[in-house]
């Protein structure tokens, strides 16, 4: 999985967009829906409530339901058509370099068709979730998860395989 590299700075955010999703009431605005679903280029009938945030729009998918999820998405973050998330999860594509704290290093998350990630999760930069699986409440994902099971805890681990 390639690591994307910034160096000196990041890239420059939409204020307008960043003030409208930080301002939770304004999201029940129908037009203010339509206005962000057009900035996420990338995905086709998404569908989100108010506490939803993102940083560059860097979110690939189609027919998922992301919720109230934080998505911290300096690199791409790929959603298998019939993910659902539930309340208050977070993906991170990004960390500081140790060394250098002007340095962000990001790689891209993928997760899979049909996955449930519940409540309070978080999913880590580079990780791979596979499809049909269950992410419980509270998680930290932060190595792949394989297809069709599943896993809890942090860091998060299977638990079982699901039929």
């Amino acid at each position: 999985m390639e690591e994307i590299v910034f160096r000196n700075g990041i890239p420059k955010k939409n204020k307008l967009i960043l003030f409208i999703l930080y301002s939770k009431f304004l999201l029940v605005l129908p037009f203010i829906k339509i206005m962000i679903k057009k900035y996420l280029k990338h995905c086709k009938n998404i569908y989100f409530i108010p506490g939803f945030r993102f940083l560059y729009g860097n979110i690939y998918g189609e027919n998922i339901g992301v919720g109230d999820t934080f998505f911290v998405d300096y690199a791409p973050i790929y959603i298998g058509e019939g993910t659902m998330f539930s309340f208050e999860n977070i993906v991170i594509t990004s960390r500081h370099d140790y060394k250098d704290c002007n340095i962000v290093k990001a790689k891209p998350v993928y997760i899979g068709k049909n996955v449930w990630i519940t409540t309070r999760c978080i999913i880590l930069g580079g990780v791979r979730i596979g499809d049909n699986s269950i992410i419980g409440a509270g998680s930290v994902v932060s190595t792949d998860i394989p297809p069709n099971c599943f896993a809890a805890g942090n860091p998060c681990k299977v638990i079982k395989q699901l039929e």
